[in-house]
């Protein structure tokens, strides 16, 4: 089984999937010293990082080489944004602040080719090695954020409507904690309320669920709360954290 299968079934089964962030660092070469069993999934930020669909291509090309699943969270909802993304060779999307079925109407049509969806057919990279049409339709994973109060209270009829489109159902914490009225108090009683409602709706209805993780303990505290979707701090913050705790280290000699 190659990790693009491996991955798919895990999300079906609501197992632990774990995954992390590119943002700032546009190195391929890191990804062959990042690539590990444990790794399940890496994702190239377009929202709030340096990628696009023209830079981030050495790094999905990378990804594609290895085996490892690529994903892409685009900056928006918006049919050229994700098609192109998968054109480039991403496995999978991220989409941000997912509110309306008319959004996720926009997300099938980017992501499927008809009839399901209306994804043009071209794309350097948009199939992988030997793969044929019908395991491109079932074969491209979608994640959707959670990022408002209107997301929350819409995402029933998102899951009931989208189901088989939907992999996983991922909160954006800063976002959500912004427009519930705790800006960056991501643990508030608020958010807390909040999370557990986007995870009581996702796995009541067999959806994988998730939220960003800044380090292990965060991903501990919300596997208890019923996330299995781990996405787990960034390259930036890999870097900060052994930077510092190597200077730490030199300080006490």
């Amino acid at each position: 089984m190659n990790r693009y299968e491996a991955l798919a079934g895990k999300l079906a089964r609501r197992e632990k999937v774990i995954g992390t962030t590119m943002i700032m660092l546009d190195a391929p070469i890191l990804i062959e010293k990042m690539l590990s069993p444990q790794l399940d999934f890496l994702l190239m930020d377009a929202e709030h990082g340096r990628f696009d669909t023209q830079n981030a291509i050495p790094m999905l090309h990378t990804c594609r080489m290895l085996g490892l699943p690529a994903f892409m969270r685009v900056q928006d909802s918006q049919y050229h944004l994700i098609a192109k993304a998968i054109d480039m060779g991403a496995d999978g999307v991220m989409i941000p602040r997912v509110e309306t079925l008319e959004q996720l109407r926009t997300v099938v049509d980017a992501v499927r080719f008809g009839p399901v969806g209306r994804k043009g057919a071209g794309g350097y990279a948009q199939f992988r090695p030997g793969e044929r049409f019908e395991e491109f339709q079932r074969g491209r994973r979608v994640f959707i954020q959670i990022e408002s109060r209107r997301g929350i209270d819409n995402l029933p009829a998102m899951l009931d409507a989208y189901a088989e489109h939907i992999d996983a159902v991922i909160i954006g914490p800063n976002d959500m904690s912004v427009m519930l009225g705790t800006p960056f108090d991501c643990k508030s009683p608020v958010m807390e309320a909040a999370v557990q409602e986007v995870f009581d709706i996702s796995n009541a209805r067999g959806k994988s669920c998730g939220i960003f993780c800044n380090d292990a303990a965060d991903a501990a505290h919300y596997r208890a709360m019923g996330a299995n979707v781990l996405w787990t701090a960034s390259d930036l913050q890999f870097y900060c954290r052994g930077y510092a705790e190597t200077l730490r280290e030199l300080e006490a000699l």
